[in-house]
């Protein structure tokens, strides 16, 4: 009894240490698509992220941007981005305000739902893999 006592303790010391799978080291390049869902339609971009010391710069894609990101918790990431623009485009598809991710190995989605209206719900998201 004392032998299944101490394994069971054991087994339960191991997995409250085990990661958070889906925390992630927010640093180096990437390299995928940009997507945006609106009304069903979906369209794609390559774009290229590097991400390194709290800064981004996106460097291929739609927008082009760069700033400062912020990991809010383990599933949340702010992005500010510096660049000023002009007001004559969809301002959502700039890596720009709160963002779920997902991390995966060297994969990393960034996903932004806006529910505009109850039947309608656009979405902007990269599906990037770490290039370095």
């Amino acid at each position: 009894m004392k032998k299944l006592i101490f394994i069971s303790l054991f087994a339960a010391t191991l997995l409250a240490c085990e990661k958070d799978k889906n925390a992630k080291d927010f640093k180096g390049t990437y390299s995928g698509t940009f997507r945006t869902m609106q009304d069903g339609k979906v369209a794609m971009t390559d774009t290229e992220l590097t991400l390194l010391n709290g800064n981004f710069e996106v460097k291929k894609g739609i927008k082009t941007g760069k700033g400062s990101f912020k990991l809010e918790d383990k599933t949340t990431v702010t992005f500010s981005d510096e660049i000023a623009r002009t007001a004559d485009f969809d301002w959502n598809i700039i890596l720009n305000g709160s963002y779920t991710y997902q991390a995966l190995g060297d994969s990393l989605i960034l996903t932004r739902n806006l529910p505009y209206l109850p039947t309608t719900i656009t979405l902007y998201q990269y599906r990037l893999k770490q290039v370095n």
